[in-house]
């Protein structure tokens, strides 16, 4: 059974700060459920054989996947114009079931999933930018004093100097 996460990063571009190359700032926030609710994403996945290759090759196949993302909720449209689609525990059975081939059903496990104030969401650390950086410290709020024009998902006011 996959297991449940607790939140993703998202990089907000500041509407008022700028890197060292000229380009607005990107501030990494971490968003998770509001209610600390485990956080399943919808995804797909998919095995396929490369067509031109030796039918007895088994480094032929490919399996392929993607998050499944909606127009962002309320708030969360400040740092990203879209968000990952996330399920509530009780479509999560019904969502994995293989029998789930119905466009009109998978609608049905979508619809209603982009509902305000699900999610909370703060700035962290720009260390989350390296796939080296690792541990639980990546997801502590920035303290305010390291903020450089990053925009409160909240309240919609620049924050920082």
């Amino acid at each position: 059974m996959p297991r449940p996460g607790h939140g993703w990063y998202e990089w907000q571009l500041s509407p008022v700060a700028r890197d060292a190359r000229g380009r607005p700032r990107k501030q990494p926030f971490f968003i998770s459920r509001a209610d600390d609710v485990p956080l399943a994403l919808a995804g797909l996945y998919e095995f396929w054989k490369v067509p031109d290759a030796a039918p007895d090759d088994p480094s032929s196949w490919v399996v392929s996947y993607t998050i499944v993302t909606t127009a962002a909720e309320p708030g969360l449209h400040r740092i990203h114009d879209r968000q990952p689609v996330a399920l509530d525990p009780q479509a999560w059975e019904a969502w994995l079931d293989p029998g789930l081939t119905s466009p009109a059903d998978v609608r049905a496990l979508l619809d209603g999933t982009n509902v305000p104030g699900r999610f909370q969401a703060w700035p962290v650390s720009t260390a989350v930018n390296s796939s080296r950086s690792n541990g639980p410290g990546l997801v502590e709020p920035l303290p305010a004093d390291q903020l450089e024009g990053a925009v409160d998902p909240a309240t919609g006011e620049v924050l920082g100097r």
